[in-house]
């Protein structure tokens, strides 16, 4: 039995297509930059003993603007991350 509810979230588009191929080209860049921001704060960290706040700061709002692609990519939102919308300001 097929269950009565309609799907009512964003639709696919060929927009849409194109955004999220993207969007998956900028996660992949992400990956290289999260990697460049681990082995430094791992080296400032040892040198100083503690964590460069500045690149928690980062860290923070890269993790949310990661959060905003794949929520995007999975169909959760229809609404855009950065470069198309706004860069997420660190928690």
């Amino acid at each position: 039995m097929k269950n009565s509810q309609t799907y009512t979230g964003p639709k696919p588009s060929w927009e849409r297509v194109l955004y999220t191929i993207l969007y998956l080209f900028i996660e992949r860049f992400i990956s290289l930059v999260l990697f460049v921001i681990a082995v430094a704060q791992f080296v400032y960290s040892f040198l100083t003993k503690e964590p460069n706040e500045q690149l928690l700061v980062f860290n923070s709002a890269l993790a949310q603007y990661m959060r905003q692609i794949i929520a995007y990519v999975g169909f959760n939102t229809d609404e855009k991350p950065w470069p198309m919308g706004k860069w997420p300001k660190a928690e």
